[in-house]
């Protein structure tokens, strides 16, 4: 019963933040026309069907279907049919001509203007009023969780738990600094301050678009390894973990994530080690002996239809077949066989043999397989940094999702601060997609309308703090992207007013339709492809919206 009312709960107050920000944005349009003595229609919230509706003075208000947005209707401006939809259309009835003067120039950029500037008001408001109550600031510390060892990152010296400074001199307090500022860096690396105790140095870390995915360097932050369920067959059962143990060394060397506690466990076959955790506010200290023949096992894949293979780091059914094409079939790989070592080098984790056949390229390897209890040697050469197979490495360990940590104290950042803040990362949004084949950047990355409630809710659930923090985010987005000198938005119907006003005559109705209509179509178009890519993150949303939170002490 508690989860639905969360559920509810946490509903309501998204659906009120957004329509707020919508809410606003309208008001300001509507308030400003009536004040320049413009005819106004009709005033709604939403778009599509009209769910409920009442007239007043002449003036229609309404709610619409679908809460993406808003409109104020002027017949004495141009508005968007394509969007708004006509009166017939929209089931009001035939409307009434009516013979209404012309409108300056003037008045319709200050009408136009209105709504942007109404979101501005409404942010700093929000700003204000979280300067003086706070706001509980996420603890999510530069450290470093993983370096492969094989990697370009492990040449250079860098190390699970290094803290990263600064990246190209801008100084990073979190992780999310570090993916703000590799984001908006270029070239082939990042120039990191790296920090191991009381040492500093000065590493060049390689940066790029890793899989397709956004630019960023190659490597994780780091992780708490709280297991959430142990398997009774599996390669760590006999070590006796528990439910919500927090897993903290292996052989008193600090694990700093998934991947580095694997490659701490595996390495040196034979030899006993020493895992401590912490249960029940207790260390205790447990044994594993890493067995000789360990290694990574293989799983089939097809090649898919676009003709490139992906590697999956997680178990495939029994039933997928390995196609005659991939590098692993013609090398003679087979399912189920171990991959104990590749170019002599012994695999601890499915990480690190990734890490080493992307090191390899293309370039002939030789891979030292166990296959049945007997070794054998084979060589294969990927294409496109691929072998075809898919990689497991059954532990037996699921661990919980790391709750999201908040610091103690609250932080107090003025309005200026918060604007800077969300400036800085519109900016940084803009240049990326401004050079999206550099930054990977794309509008696949993207939110929507989906994506903004899905962040809402995250917030709202966490903390109606951070809800207001993100509100004040998406009404400086809402006004910048509605001052974009574009038909449609508020700044298309700004440039046609300036326009009219330097030609001293309008601008010709035929031509404002069109070009209206032309990039209604576009804007629509968008907003169902991001509304797509949105719906393909909605399990992710989902993951993060269930996560725990937790708060750290202060220091």
């Amino acid at each position: 019963m508690e989860g639905i009312l969360t559920y509810i709960y946490v509903g309501v107050v998204v659906l009120l933040l957004f329509g707020a920000a919508i809410f606003v944005h309208e008001f300001g349009h509507f308030w400003v026309a009536l004040k320049r003595g413009l005819k106004v229609e009709e005033f709604a919230i939403g778009f599509g069907p009209v769910l409920w509706s009442k007239e007043v003075d002449g003036i229609l208000y309404s709610i619409r279907w679908i809460p993406a947005g808003g409109f104020v209707k002027l017949p004495q401006m141009l508005t968007s049919e394509a969007i708004e939809g006509t009166a017939e259309e929209n089931g009001e009835g035939e409307p009434e001509p009516e013979e209404l003067p012309p409108v300056s120039p003037l008045s319709k950029i200050l009408v136009a203007f209105a709504g942007p500037l109404m979101n501005v008001v409404f942010a700093i408001f929000i700003a204000v009023f979280l300067w003086i109550v706070g706001i509980p600031k996420q603890v999510n510390e530069p450290v470093i969780g993983y370096v492969g060892k094989s990697s370009a990152e492990h040449a250079l010296g860098v190390q699970p738990g290094d803290v990263v400074q600064s990246i190209n001199g801008q100084e990073v307090e979190s992780w999310h600094d570090v993916i703000y500022a590799v984001l908006d860096s270029r070239g082939s690396t990042v120039e990191a301050d790296i920090v191991r105790g009381k040492e500093k140095v000065t590493v060049k870390l390689p940066a790029d678009t890793w899989d397709g995915g956004i630019r960023r360097i190659h490597l994780d932050n780091h992780q708490q390894l709280v297991i959430a369920s142990v398997e009774k067959k599996s390669l760590l059962a006999s070590v006796e973990f528990e439910q919500n143990d927090l897993i903290l060394k292996v052989n008193d060397v600090q694990a700093f994530s998934q991947y580095h506690f694997v490659d701490l466990l595996m390495e040196s076959p034979g030899a006993e080690k020493t895992i401590t955790v912490r249960r029940k506010g207790k260390l205790e200290r447990l044994t594993f002996t890493t067995p000789d023949q360990a290694g990574v096992s293989v799983g089939l894949m097809p090649e898919p239809e676009h003709g490139t293979w992906d590697l999956i780091l997680s178990k495939l059914g029994k039933d997928l077949k390995l196609l005659e094409k991939t590098p692993a079939k013609k090398a003679g790989i087979k399912e189920d066989d171990i991959i104990h070592k590749v170019n002599g080098q012994r695999i601890t984790s499915t990480r690190h043999l990734v890490d080493i056949i992307q090191a390899n390229g293309d370039q002939e390897m030789e891979i030292e397989l166990i296959r049945g209890g007997k070794t054998m040697t084979l060589t294969a050469t990927p294409k496109d940094k691929r072998l075809g197979i898919a990689l497991e490495h059954d532990l037996g360990l699921i661990f919980k999702p790391e709750a999201i940590k908040y610091g103690e104290t609250l932080a107090h950042p003025d309005p200026v601060e918060q604007f800077g803040d969300v400036l800085y990362k519109v900016g940084i949004t803009f240049k990326a997609l401004s050079r999206g084949s550099e930054s990977g950047v794309g509008a696949k990355d993207l939110s929507g309308p989906i994506g903004i409630f899905g962040m809402l809710a995250i917030q709202v659930k966490h903390d109606l703090r951070l809800a207001l923090s993100f509100l004040v985010l998406l009404n400086i987005n809402l006004a910048i992207l509605n001052l974009l000198p574009v038909p449609v938005l508020d700044g298309g119907h700004i440039l046609m007013s300036l326009i009219e006003w330097i030609r001293k005559k309008p601008v010709s109705v035929r031509l404002q339709e069109y070009a209206t209509t032309a990039f209604a179509v576009v804007l629509i178009s968008f907003f169902l492809y991001v509304t797509f890519a949105d719906v393909k993150r909605v399990p992710l949303l989902h993951d993060i919206f269930q996560r725990e939170t937790q708060t750290e002490p202060s220091e």
